[in-house]
């Protein structure tokens, strides 16, 4: 007599003995639940389930119901005695002339 993997006496003949299964039967589970039915069911149920929490967490939100109150600056908002930033000169004045660079030859950067 021979011993099993559990340690268990079997005789020589079930050792040699040789099995058929058909592919069906080898499976490891049955194909009552189709595979493709359980991922469309996953997928329904995520969507219900995002659809869900945008629901409530739109019921919750208050962005809504907070009112903003814009106003826009006064004109005369700025002193008399400080001026204003931009390119734009005052009133009768005239512009100022960009200064340019002098030398028409090109820098580069290998200092030779």
């Amino acid at each position: 007599m021979a011993v099993d993997e559990r340690g268990n006496k079997v005789s020589v003949e079930d050792t040699n003995r040789t099995v058929e299964i058909s592919g069906v039967a080898a499976r490891q589970g049955l194909l009552r639940r189709p595979f493709l039915m359980v991922l469309i069911g996953g997928l329904v149920l995520a969507v219900v389930a995002w659809a869900g929490a945008a629901m409530f967490g739109e019921s919750t939100d208050n962005d809504g119901a907070t009112q903003v109150e814009e106003t826009a600056p006064a004109k005369d908002s700025v002193p008399a005695d400080q001026g204003t930033v931009g390119n734009a000169p005052s009133t009768g004045e005239q512009m100022q002339p960009v200064p340019v660079d002098k030398d028409p030859t090109p820098q580069t950067g290998s200092g030779g």
